[in-house]
């Protein structure tokens, strides 16, 4: 293959050393751009993406602004130390609210629809229910809002809603924020896969090498390959949305199952994903398909407890790729004076891609090689 030759105007305006090179244009890659660019107006900043569209789950989520229904947190509690989870509870909606905030509600598509947890087993029901008056009083002690989980009734079956979820339109939300930091002159190059990297450059597109101050990898699911030694674990999700529904009658965003199960309506469509824990060994993966198990979980799902109409159809369906770290909270850290990392942001990318981005803008601000 003949090497590239570029031209003076490409070697003067394109490939110019940068400043910060972040590998990844998901909410975490464009948010840090927008954060670092932002409080840096002479640096040059440069995304790369690697597909057409961001490649992780940033454009493939359910598009719940969430933070977490009773029996996910309990079962977190299992695991983790109260505070721990306290902590990520606060972290995910302060994530959220800077969501709004810096992109607008409207932009986004967000609407505070409630969230509803729904229970088909009394003895879960209860064992919630139990628990209610402790995050009530987390809620009001670190958001200071008063009763933000209450006992109400979805069709046939008890539930626990939150008043503070809701929910966004996942691709108006990553245009909005490709909009943010292009205008804020953060330079963005979709198709554009990493082919290797060493301490000061990059090499993309074959032969193209672009020299950097500081090194980005906001790569989430997709981590491992490029970091393994990080142990940042790529789990599959599936989703689907089907044709209209005549007089659907789920409203708002709905969590069945320790949020393992999740969906929503959208115009009279009913979104519907998740039972990754019906098969976490076939979903920790970083390929993208439909695994049959998971797909049919759903399907029994809908036709159990959604009582859907007869004839119902799937219109829409793809899967995303999330990643996990040793707990649902992201890993962030400088590897060395001139790389960083901002990943692992355990299914929760809506609530906490923004607030990581600024965290990791701010680390790479302060730390100077």
């Amino acid at each position: 293959m003949e090497a590239k030759v570029l031209s003076f105007w490409e070697k003067e305006s394109f490939n110019a050393s940068y400043d910060v090179i972040i590998i990844g244009a998901g909410i975490v890659g464009l948010s840090s751009a927008y954060f670092y660019k932002r409080k840096h107006a002479n640096a040059r900043v440069l995304v790369l993406e690697r597909g057409y569209y961001p490649e992780g789950a940033s454009t493939k989520n359910a598009g719940f602004a969430c933070f977490g229904s009773v029996t996910e947190l309990l079962d977190d509690m299992k695991t983790e130390h109260e505070s721990e989870v306290k902590a990520r509870v606060l972290r995910r909606y302060r994530g959220l609210e800077l969501l709004r905030n810096e992109l607008g509600a409207s932009a986004i598509g967000f609407e505070m629809t409630g969230g509803f947890e729904i229970f088909d087993n009394e003895a879960e029901y209860d064992a919630a229910m139990e628990h209610l008056p402790m995050f009530n009083q987390w809620l009001a002690e670190i958001l200071s809002q008063r009763t933000v989980y209450e006992p109400t009734v979805c069709g046939p079956y008890k539930a626990i809603r939150n008043k503070l979820e809701g929910a966004v339109h996942t691709g108006k939300m990553m245009q909005a924020l490709i909009q943010k930091a292009t205008a804020q002159g953060v330079e963005i190059r979709f198709n554009t896969p990493l082919m290797s990297y060493d301490e000061s450059s990059v090499l993309v597109g074959g032969d193209i090498r672009l020299q950097y101050e500081k090194l980005l990898f906001a790569t989430n699911g997709f981590t491992s390959k490029l970091i393994p030694e990080l142990k940042i674990k790529p789990a599959r999700g599936l989703v689907f949305v089907t044709d209209p529904i005549p007089n659907l009658v789920w409203k708002g965003v709905y969590h069945y199952d320790k949020g393992y199960i999740y969906f929503r309506d959208i115009n009279g469509r009913l979104l519907l994903g998740g039972a990754r824990n019906l098969d976490f060994e076939g979903e920790a993966t970083d390929e993208f398909g439909v695994n049959a198990k998971i797909k049919e979980g759903l399907l029994a799902f809908a036709e159990r407890l959604l009582l859907l109409p007869e004839n119902w159809k799937i219109a829409y369906e793809w899967s995303g790729i999330m990643g996990f770290a040793d707990t649902k909270s992201p890993v962030l850290k400088a590897l060395n004076d001139h790389q960083f990392i901002a990943a692992g942001l355990g299914g929760m990318g809506v609530a906490l891609g923004m607030g990581l981005g600024k965290d990791a803008a701010s680390l790479m601000s302060i730390h100077n090689p």
